[in-house]
Order: C-alpha cells, then sequence, then structure tokens
C-alpha cells in the first residue's frame, strides 16, 4: 500500500498559464525561452519585460503551495534552481530571466 505521503507528490500542471519575463539587456529573451516552455507543452500566459524589482539570477515565483511542483519542473526544464513562492505574482507561474542565463 502507498504511504501517504506518495500520494502527496507534486503532479504536474502544464494547464497552469506561465509568465516569462526577461530581466536582462538581451533582446528576445523570454520570447526565446517561452518558445521552450510551450514546446514542452505548458502553456503560456504573458511574455515580455520584467517590471519588478532587479534580480540578481533567475527565479521561478509561484503563487502557493500547489504551484510548487510545478515550478520544480519548469527549474529542471530551463535550468533555473531558484524557486520562489510569492503572493505578488499574477500568474499561477512566473520565470524570471535573469543576469547570465543561458
Amino acid at each position: 500500500t502507498a504511504s501517504p505521503t506518495a500520494s502527496a507528490a507534486a503532479v504536474i500542471d502544464k494547464t497552469q498559464p506561465v509568465g516569462v519575463f526577461n530581466g536582462t539587456t538581451t533582446a528576445g529573451l523570454a520570447s526565446r525561452v517561452g518558445g521552450t516552455v510551450s514546446s514542452a507543452g505548458w502553456t503560456i500566459g504573458t511574455v515580455g519585460n520584467w517590471g519588478g524589482a532587479p534580480q540578481q539570477r533567475s527565479v521561478i515565483f509561484y503563487g502557493g503551495a500547489d504551484q510548487k511542483g510545478n515550478a520544480d519542473a519548469l527549474g529542471k526544464l530551463l535550468g533555473i534552481p531558484t524557486v520562489v513562492d510569492s503572493a505578488d505574482v499574477q500568474l499561477p507561474l512566473v520565470v524570471v530571466l535573469g543576469p547570465g542565463f543561458r
């Protein structure tokens, strides 16, 4: 029998809209990464330039604990290890591309 924690394993829900924002000076970066995210089967929300606080590195913000598994999956896809729960994001998942993102 499965333990209760096994049933609580993260379920990836690629229908959740993902915002992709460029926090660098590299033109077109958000569009390119948005294409990568979309090609992997995710639903794209907003793509554009980041207007929030400057980020020192790339980060994935997620809205609430139920989005943590999705954020981790996106992090693996994009090579972004930093995921942060934030009540301030307008979408369930927001990727902010920071300096040094390749």
